[in-house]
């Protein structure tokens, strides 16, 4: 091919093709010119040749990708594009405007569609990371992998995918969306950090109403943080933030309440968005919300209980106060609980009653609690005795 390089232009010892045209200045002679190859992973360095025309053959050769012939080599250009390069085709890194070669020890290409765009690649799986160079994905996008009869697979950070399955693999692009469980309910985020306060708003919660917060993250103690503080949903492990009244205490004395059931949608959508097994009963002219099979911590004689609260007449004005457990409950090591002896029949079983009522800043307020806030009670509650 011939050079394009005026032969006026003085001569230089070393010439970056890529600096030259990213600078939007003419290629100048030179005794050797810098291109830049890289591995699978994308990993590499500048490597010097004699031609800004090289062939694959050259390019090989200078990167020490020896023999040739064990090598398959892909050019990179600067619109995001793969091309297979023989060994004796030429490419005129300059004018192309290539941004890198990439070169594979292996002996057949491999292929994979993004976005729609089909491209090589000499190895048979190719990694998350990798794939972002190749398509330009930012940070803020997920990459998933496309799937028949079944749902179309996240790829996770650094896993890699197999490219030597039948038929072509096709990856697509997607806004992030990060995932906190806020007291059970889940909180979807198109950021990767999240302030603990604004958590709280999105999943119904009062943040004004002097919780106290637990990041539960797997693998580590669990976390008290602030309302202000940022919670980056990024790391791995995190499991759940926890809401915990900032005064329960375990009163003898209960407050009457004139009884009469009336449940919330809100409530209705968040025990069905659990997965409870859950009920309303009338007893006696009383009105119950039972949970069966609620599941305890561990520390307990027992792994699940029926859960009972009692919802007054005029709720959610009045409060949602104490909550009922069948069978009884002691501690695993046979300690007993206080404030628990009291029992309640409903449906003909006896209940427990677990005399726990919120003070402080944390009464009960009609336009921001529920039985999902009371929920947290009965959590924390049952966590304080196991000492968790």
């Amino acid at each position: 091919m011939k050079s394009t390089i005026p032969a006026n232009q003085e001569r230089v010892e070393l010439e970056n093709i890529t600096l030259a045209r990213r600078e939007g200045r003419p290629l100048r002679p030179a005794d050797h010119y810098l291109i830049q190859v890289f591995d699978p992973n994308w990993q590499g360095d500048e490597v010097e040749i004699d031609d800004p025309v090289p062939t694959g053959r050259q390019i090989l050769t200078a990167a020490n990708k020896i023999p040739v012939e064990n090598y398959l080599l892909l050019l990179f250009d600067n619109k995001g594009v793969l091309e297979v390069v023989n060994l004796d085709q030429q490419v005129d890194v300059y004018h192309r405007g290539v941004e890198q070669f990439v070169a594979f020890e292996s002996d057949r290409f491999f292929y994979v569609a993004l976005n729609g765009q089909r491209f090589p690649w000499g190895q048979a799986c190719i990694r998350e990371d990798v794939l972002r160079q190749v398509g330009g994905i930012e940070e803020d996008q997920a990459l998933w992998l496309e799937r028949h009869n079944e749902p179309d697979q996240l790829v996770s950070d650094g896993e890699s995918v197999d490219l030597d399955k039948p038929g072509l693999e096709k990856l697509y692009t997607q806004p992030k969306c990060w995932k906190l469980n806020v007291q059970g309910v889940m909180v979807n985020s198109e950021q990767p950090t999240i302030v603990a306060r604004d958590a709280l708003k999105s999943a119904g919660f009062n943040p004004d109403k002097g919780w106290i917060l637990v990041l539960k993250i797997k693998g580590e103690p669990k976390q008290s943080i602030e309302m202000n503080d940022v919670i980056d949903l990024r790391k791995p492990g995190i499991e759940k933030l926890r809401l915990t009244p900032a005064e329960i205490n375990n009163g003898e004395a209960a407050t009457a309440s004139e009884l009469e059931f009336a449940l919330l949608e809100q409530d209705v959508a968040y025990l069905n968005h659990q997965g409870f097994n859950w009920e309303t009963r009338i007893v006696g002219g009383r009105r119950w919300l039972i949970i069966h099979d609620y599941v305890l911590p561990s520390g307990y004689d027992h792994e699940l209980v029926d859960l009972a609260i009692d919802i007054p007449t005029a709720y959610p004005d009045a409060q949602l106060d104490m909550f009922f457990v069948h069978p009884a409950l002691t501690l695993a090591n046979g300690g007993v609980i206080g404030q628990t002896e009291s029992r309640q029949n409903i449906r003909e079983k006896d209940y427990q009653r677990w005399s726990r009522h919120l003070n402080g800043v944390t009464r009960w307020n009609p336009l921001t609690d529920s039985v999902i806030t009371h929920l947290a009670v009965v959590e924390e509650s049952l966590l304080r005795e196991v000492g968790q």
